[in-house]
């Protein structure tokens, strides 16, 4: 469960990481597809995959990623606090239950998903494929540390 929890809380993380990498363009905007395109030669070139394997692969891995946003979103949506008003007790039990349901409908479909990656990739190489998208999130990790860092420098020469 933690690692379900901490893969959420990076991949939440990740899409800012993205918009630092080019801090050069002051009005650059996040785009699902470049972090996509930057996500896959990623774990392509980690896990050593041939271009078949990507081709079966990937459109899973992304359609797992765009259920399980889904999911997380509707949650928040369905919970949404007015703006600057403290929530009452009852409103963050439903709030931290309805999380907790989302993480296990998750995690349902993860193990539904692994299912589905074994049929297009062997054991071996979906464990690669694995530890290759944690290299990648603490890639995006230590890239937005460093944009934070630097932008920090940034902001107080001014």
């Amino acid at each position: 469960m933690k690692k379900i929890i901490f893969t959420l809380a990076l991949a939440v993380l990740s899409t800012s990481a993205l918009l630092a990498q080019d801090s050069n363009k002051r009005k650059r905007h996040f785009s699902p597809e470049e972090f996509q395109k930057k996500q896959k030669e990623f774990i392509m070139e980690k896990a050593e995959m041939t271009d078949e394997q990507a081709e079966a692969f990937f459109p899973l891995f992304f359609e797992l990623q765009k259920k399980k946003f889904e999911l997380e979103g509707n949650a928040r949506k369905e919970m949404k606090f007015k703006r600057n008003e403290k929530p009452t007790e009852e409103q963050c039990r439903k709030f931290v239950n309805k999380m907790a349901e989302v993480k296990v409908e998750i995690a349902k479909l993860e193990q539904a998903y692994i299912e589905k990656y074994l049929e297009v990739v062997p054991p071996c190489k979906l464990l690669e494929i694995q530890h290759a998208e944690g290299m990648f999130q603490r890639h995006l990790m230590k890239e937005m540390m460093r944009y934070r860092e630097k932008r920090g420098k940034t902001n107080e020469k001014r």
